[in-house]
């Protein structure tokens, strides 16, 4: 259960680096501690932007990963207006006042434009403005290597700045472990890759290719978890959990083909900003968050009601004792707010209005802050830190390479429903007029 800390402990609190940030991103006095791993999920309306910053290293800097760099629906420029002052007062990376920002890895989790921003115009958003300003260096671009049109224009937006710009970019690769890894974010932090462009490690392309073209870009989102020591944080752009069609594309549910992946994680950044077609019962039930966040703003209905409730109120699944997550989320302007703690599992659901920051040693605990309060403190799970991958996914991908891409023939893999079932009767799909729309 959360403990919302006396004004004592936060003195204590701060002492370990984890005190709060004011709305406007003014850093506190009290530098951070070497060993945390910080968090910022930044406010940036109807889109997202996640800064990670692994553990200050001996020379004092810490790596700086940037996972989506979205703009909000009015078409605003949040990368100059939001990130950009994020990095330079709220990230922890050497001497304040430093002339030159520094990002070793962004990420654009899929190509829309409320994850990666647009090139339109004098001056471009997202990721491309992080790319183009003077006082950011950004050293390497990690992405999902699409080069085939999927449902959408934003694939073509990438793939022709890529091709005007010539970024330092590579796909990203799932094998993240040993001194080779694409992502170094210091000392006793793995970022383990769970799906990239609609493929799973052991398991391959998910979505058949005779669809990839009327797919939506959310299923080739990148999902990605942090590892840092005992602490767990999952991130995955768009990722749905259901098969259903919406905005003239077909989604599939990459949440289902990730599950033999799945451990329990302390903090679940929640596809795609809480949409009801996101974050599917079993898939809460194997990952048990404690803490939830959600990015969203206005024009979508985000988060909606039935995913709040999954969110708040998922049981476990041997027992039936009650779990459930905390939610905090960045705003809350036409989406689903409960209001009250939830009636079975006493969850609640919280409005930051601003900027949350996620901390932890590792070791005990983690925090999360949000502007003008006290933190919201919890102990991590008892797990041992999870450092290599599950033994399922492992014997998968063995089979794999030595039957020739025949796959794990000893673990039954959870089945993803597509088209062919839609037709075939074999499952009944939502059609694109029904549910909420937004997703």
């Amino acid at each position: 259960m959360v403990t919302k800390r006396s004004m004592s402990s936060v003195v204590v609190l701060c002492g370990l680096g984890v005190f709060a940030l004011g709305a406007g991103g003014v850093q506190g006095k009290v530098r951070p501690a070497a060993d945390l791993l910080r968090i910022h999920v930044l406010n940036v309306g109807q889109g997202d932007a996640t800064i990670i910053e692994g553990p200050r290293d001996r020379s004092g800097d810490r790596k700086v990963m940037i996972v989506d760099a979205g703009e909000s629906s009015k078409q605003g420029n949040e990368a100059k207006h939001v990130i950009e002052p994020a990095l330079r007062n709220l990230v922890d990376d050497g001497k304040p006042g430093r002339p030159m920002l520094e990002v070793d890895y962004v990420i654009p989790t899929h190509y829309h434009k409320d994850h990666m921003g647009a090139t339109r115009g004098k001056e471009p958003t997202g990721i491309f403005y992080l790319w183009e300003a003077l006082n950011i260096r950004v050293k390497k671009m990690l992405d999902t290597g699409i080069n085939y049109d999927a449902g959408g224009q934003g694939d073509r937006t990438y793939r022709q700045w890529v091709d005007d710009k010539n970024p330092d970019r590579e796909r990203l690769a799932f094998d993240q472990l040993g001194p080779d890894r694409q992502i170094d974010l210091g000392e006793d932090v793995w970022v383990e890759v769970l799906a990239v462009g609609a493929e799973v490690p052991g398991r391959g392309l998910v979505v058949k290719e005779k669809y990839l073209a009327t797919t939506s870009q959310n299923d080739f989102s990148v999902a990605m978890i942090i590892h840092y020591k005992s602490f767990d944080f999952y991130v995955a752009g768009d990722l749905s959990g259901y098969l259903h069609e919406s905005w003239g594309s077909w989604y599939h549910s990459i949440e289902s083909a990730t599950y033999p992946q799945l451990r329990r994680t302390e903090v679940y950044r929640v596809n795609h900003h809480g949409s009801q077609w996101s974050s599917n019962y079993p898939f809460m039930q194997r990952l048990r968050p404690m803490a939830s966040v959600i990015s969203c703003g206005k024009g979508h209905k985000h988060p909606n009601e039935y995913t709040v409730q999954r969110l708040l109120g998922f049981e476990d699944f041997w027992t039936g004792r009650p779990l459930g997550s905390d939610i905090f989320q960045t705003k809350n302007l036409d989406g689903f707010l409960l209001g009250e703690p939830h009636p079975h599992t006493l969850k609640e659901q919280r409005v930051a209005n601003g900027h949350i920051l996620i901390e932890s040693d590792g070791e005990t605990s983690f925090s999360i802050t949000m502007p003008g309060q006290e933190p919201y403190v919890y102990p991590l799970y008892d797990d041992a830190p999870f450092t290599d991958l599950p033994w399922a996914v492992k014997k998968a991908i063995a089979d794999k390479a030595k039957d020739g891409g025949e796959g794990n023939t000893d673990y039954e893999w959870s089945e993803v429903y597509d088209r062919d079932d839609a037709e075939g009767g074999k499952v009944v799909v939502p059609g694109a007029d029904q549910g909420m729309r937004g997703d």
